[in-house]
């Protein structure tokens, strides 16, 4: 074979053995990158949680504000006195 071949055969098998590598992942990465997906879900289910009990306590809130609304316009009905909204 010629110089030129060989040397084209021999670049073509470095490339190619390049690429299988770039290809490869080690286990310890693949178990990190596990580790870490696992954590981000966690963590959104506790977000996703704390969302909740606060989505309730602002409902919560909202229904004793009307109830005293509602006092305060009774009260001031029964007395007389102009409330402003």
């Amino acid at each position: 074979m010629p110089r030129t071949v060989r040397a084209r055969h021999v670049a073509i098998i470095l490339v190619a053995a390049a690429a299988i590598a770039g290809c490869v992942q080690s286990p310890a990465t693949a178990a990190r990158q596990a580790q870490q997906f696992n954590d981000i879900g966690d963590q959104l289910n506790e977000l996703r949680t704390e969302n909740a009990t606060l989505e309730s306590v602002v409902d919560s809130l909202r229904t004793v504000i009307a109830k005293h609304d509602t006092t305060i316009a009774r009260l001031a009905n029964a007395t007389g006195v102009s409330v402003v909204k």
